[in-house]
């Protein structure tokens, strides 16, 4: 109890007091076990909560089911010429079997679901990695011990090789495939709004059998073809770790300040890169400004979800009657979704492009297929919305998602509790995997010309097969044969071993000599 209240001053909220809770050990013991291994303060709790990874475990299911949905409905737009905010797109004449025909009924309720799905996904994910990061926060608060403090080097250490050297090798990967495939990354690549001040492309009119796969030999040639060089910042299905770390770098600096005002300028870091060009300023898809623009989330989950919080989420929220609330008002979010494309009142590719945050509010907001985007076309209401409706974003984003982690199970499902321990590898690996099956079986060709996929295809590619795919990612096999590339271990070839203070060969033994 001391430890962990030594723990919980100052920046973290103290552990709530012991009562009843719904069977199992005692709750006392439970809540020490559970603040040890978040902490860091006790040696020797290896115990995980099966609700954290369950709440993992069904987020990065979502980040799979959006790249899936993103990539086939990028296809189903360039194959009706979809306008910009337009609800369907054109249709060709029934007597050409090559000319466009409507969407199936399954587009729109997919596109419902790949808004929702992009307005929680990140965003509860980054708070999450905020409770998580709470350890690393208390070693550089004010009043962290010297024994924490000490613990920093390893920290480090833990986010080059988790975070920063998976980025780097996931990167280069990336370009290689963007460089053995050009066709595949313009056709994958978001279709930029009228007139944006990044329009690089034209609107992802690629020939659809240049996406088919075309062999080794073809792969290897478009890789060596010297005008394919390559755009490391481009790619972006890795950023999250790149994101991770850069928050956690700075977060020792966001630790020595008051909650509230790192808070605050969280937010107005998040809401400030929409006004500037950082979204797109190197190779606009690295997605600086999606970094930024969640900002905002993971330092919420290091300064409000403290063991108060979490804890009433996971034991005060978990009864029956308070998780069918929850999914009524996700099921309620989801409907609202829907009759808002259908109607026309929600623009589908504002959302998504709010969502990525990685454009100005000026190229994507209150425009439109005939009015030209950019800020100098904006009157000056809509100048002061923009932020505003960020703003809003981020507290219907915590709102719509605590209902969602609201329905995740409690206690510890077989196989999903230990896939929930493994998104790192259902992150790095559900993309490529993904893009290969996709590619191999026409999908992407058949979703961009002629008739497109039947409604069954376009759930099956869509949704099913994104979920089958993560969920193989994080298996035990692919574990085992991937741990080398997703979760390297360097060691003493690459670190230098922690010496004691005064001893020969420590700084200050060094210091002492001179």
């Amino acid at each position: 109890r001391h430890a962990v209240g030594a723990a919980g001053m100052g920046l973290f909220s103290p552990l709530r007091r012991n009562r009843n809770r719904r069977g199992g050990d005692s709750p006392t013991r439970g809540r020490l076990n559970e603040t040890s291994r978040l902490l860091g303060e006790l040696d020797g709790v290896a115990s995980r909560d099966p609700f954290l990874d369950n709440c993992k475990f069904a987020l990065i299911l979502l980040i799979g089911i959006g790249h899936g949905l993103q990539w086939l409905l990028a296809q189903e737009d360039s194959r009706t010429a979809r306008g910009w905010c337009a609800i369907e797109g054109e249709v060709g004449n029934a007597g050409d079997s090559d000319a466009p025909r409507a969407s199936s009924w399954a587009v729109l309720p997919l596109r419902a679901l790949y808004i929702w799905s992009n307005a929680i996904a990140i965003p509860m994910f980054a708070m999450l990695s905020g409770r998580v990061s709470r350890s690393l926060a208390a070693s550089c608060a004010p009043e962290a011990s010297a024994e924490r403090r000490a613990s920093m080097p390893a920290r480090i250490k833990k986010t080059v090789e988790s975070l920063v050297v998976p980025f780097l090798t996931f990167q280069l990967l990336a370009c290689l495939v963007e460089a053995s495939s050009p066709a595949l990354a313009s056709a994958l690549a978001p279709r930029p709004p009228p007139s944006a001040t990044f329009a690089a492309n034209d609107g992802n009119a690629v020939d659809p059998q240049a996406l088919q796969f075309d062999g080794c030999e073809q792969v290897l040639s478009n890789v060596m073809n010297p005008s394919n060089t390559f755009n490391f910042w481009t790619p972006h299905l890795s950023w999250y770790l790149l994101a991770l770390a850069s928050w956690r770098g700075v977060l020792p600096a966001a630790a020595q300040m008051q909650p509230g005002a790192a808070l605050a300028l969280a937010l107005a870091l998040g809401v400030g890169v929409g006004i500037s060009n950082v979204g797109y300023s190197a190779g606009f898809f690295l997605k600086f400004g999606t970094m930024w623009g969640n900002f905002p989330y993971f330092l919420a989950g290091v300064f409000l979800c403290g063991d108060e919080t979490y804890f009433a989420m996971r034991d005060d929220w978990g009864t029956a009657g308070r998780r069918a609330g929850a999914a009524a008002a996700t099921a309620a979010t989801l409907t609202a979704c829907f009759f808002g494309l259908r109607s026309g009142a929600m623009c589908f590719d504002a959302w998504q492009w709010e969502a990525w945050k990685s454009a100005p509010y000026g190229d994507y907001l209150f425009v439109d297929a005939e009015t030209p985007s950019g800020t100098s076309e904006w009157h000056l209401w809509e100048s002061v919305a923009a932020p505003l409706f960020r703003l809003a974003t981020y507290f219907g984003s915590v709102a719509v998602g605590a209902c969602f982690l609201a329905i995740v199970p409690r206690g510890e499902i077989p196989v999903v509790s230990k896939m929930g321990a493994r998104t790192m590898y259902g992150y790095l690996l559900h993309a490529p995997v993904l893009l290969a099956v996709l590619a191999s079986a026409g999908t992407f060709a058949k979703a961009g010309s002629g008739p497109g996929l039947s409604a069954a295809a376009f759930i099956a590619a869509g949704a099913l097969l994104p979920v089958a795919v993560t969920v193989a990612c994080m298996t035990a096999p692919a574990v085992w044969a991937f741990r080398w590339l997703c979760e390297p271990e360097f060691g003493s070839w690459l670190w230098r071993e922690a010496t004691e203070p005064g001893t020969p060969g420590s700084v200050t033994s060094q210091e002492s000599g001179k």
